[in-house]
């Protein structure tokens, strides 16, 4: 192959196996098995906090109204290396608080292994642990939907995890899109196929036993992505709850944007390094094609990036002069363009979030900014809470998001 058809190749690749993705996304749901006449398993929900004074008694208020059975489930708040009132406020609200102070060791990981470790010792009776994050509402059936596929035998398992405020900014808005994109389209069409589903950080649940074979040794920026290839390294799977969600607010301007989306891309980058091979490896010699699908998801390209890889190729096609370098951008720039359009006509998304769509190029210019900032090691790693401004609060129970991924 010419070497100017390597780059649209590729491209054209990789947008293929995300539009297959889509389309495997839209076939019908496969019916759930909730392990008939088991007992409702025995939750611990972790909350894991750090500074969230804010915040936090909005998340606790939307987790008391989970209906799952009274008595087979507790909240737990991990007041991380707070300075603030999180672990007031935590208690107030009549919720269990781990505190925990260990300044060498920061982050939500660190916080993970810690209360993980604690829950082992005092609650031995715990059949699964749910995570949620301290900046979300969770939906009532929730623990309901992680409990139904545990119950069937699932080693772990994600709800979908959705943005709050499209409405809010163009930014909010392409942010919704990214999130439908990666959140919810992908993970349904990796669970029609027999795929495992992937982590996101919150909204995640996991069976004790898994946790005890697998213990959390996760403590990158990123630490559900790795603690999911070291799951599908196992030969585990995690399953996708699409009935249940988590809503996030997101920053509404760039600038508060900016601090989350360089330790996303940079964790991201590192992932990459350390986990995307021994997936592929273990994937081939294994013949996984859950190992093979994690390391192809971990190298794909963020949609961001695809369209600037995708308008370069188109260039080179012109500077080339081949039809056949043409023909592959043509591709790779129309598959973009069907498992965007398809992605969000899928998850219904809101009328705010294809007007959005407008600004993509101005995102684009940003993110590529931002990409040579995490290349040339210019970001930061450290747990802090992402600024957003007041119209960037969660919205109320009559407010949220109707949309939901198709039954």
């Amino acid at each position: 192959m010419k070497w100017w058809l390597a780059v649209p190749g590729a491209l054209a690749l990789a947008n293929t196996y995300l539009l297959a993705l889509a389309a495997a996304a839209a076939l019908p749901r496969r019916r759930t098995e909730t392990g008939a006449g088991s007992a409702a398993p025995r939750f611990a929900l972790l909350i894991p906090a750090h500074n969230e004074e804010s915040g936090l008694g909005e998340t606790l208020a939307a987790v008391q109204r989970l209906d799952y059975p009274a008595g087979r489930w507790e909240a737990i708040v991990i007041a991380d290396n707070c300075t603030d009132a999180t672990a007031a406020v935590a208690k107030d609200a009549g919720v269990t608080v781990f505190e925990r102070s260990n300044p060498e060791r920061r982050g939500k990981g660190f916080a993970l292994s810690w209360a993980l470790e604690r829950l082992a010792v005092e609650r031995p009776d715990v059949d699964a642990v749910a995570v949620l994050d301290a900046d979300c509402l969770p939906s009532p059936n929730m623990l309901t939907a992680m409990a139904a596929r545990l119950s069937a035998g699932a080693a772990a398992v994600q709800v979908d995890y959705r943005v709050a405020n499209p409405g809010a900014s163009w930014t909010a808005g392409l942010r919704y899109a990214a999130f439908a994109l990666i959140n919810t389209v992908r993970p349904l069409g990796k669970e029609r196929l027999g795929l495992s589903a992937g982590l996101m950080g919150t909204g995640m649940a996991f069976r004790r036993d898994v946790l005890a074979r697998h213990p959390w040794s996760a403590f990158s920026v990123v630490e559900d992505g790795e603690y999911h290839a070291r799951l599908v390294l196992a030969g585990e799977r995690t399953a996708f709850a699409p009935e249940a969600t988590v809503l996030s607010a997101m920053p509404v301007t760039l600038r508060q944007a900016r601090a989350q989306q360089e330790r996303w891309e940079g964790g991201k980058v590192e992932l990459i390094r350390r986990c995307a091979l021994p997936l592929l490896r273990a994937g081939v010699a294994r013949r996984d094609p859950a190992a093979i699908n994690a390391a192809a998801e971990l190298l794909v390209p963020p949609q961001s990036l695809l369209f600037a890889l995708n308008g370069g190729a188109a260039l080179l096609a012109l500077a080339s002069r081949s039809r056949a370098a043409a023909v592959l951008a043509a591709a790779a720039i129309s598959a973009q363009g069907a498992y965007v359009a398809g992605g969000l006509a899928l998850i219904r998304a809101p009328a705010s979030v294809y007007q959005a769509l407008a600004m993509a190029p101005v995102l684009v210019l940003w993110k590529l900014a931002l990409y040579g900032r995490v290349l040339a090691g210019r970001t930061s790693q450290s747990w802090v809470r992402t600024g957003r401004e007041a119209e960037d609060r969660l919205p109320s129970t009559a407010q949220k998001e109707t949309a939901h991924a198709p039954a």
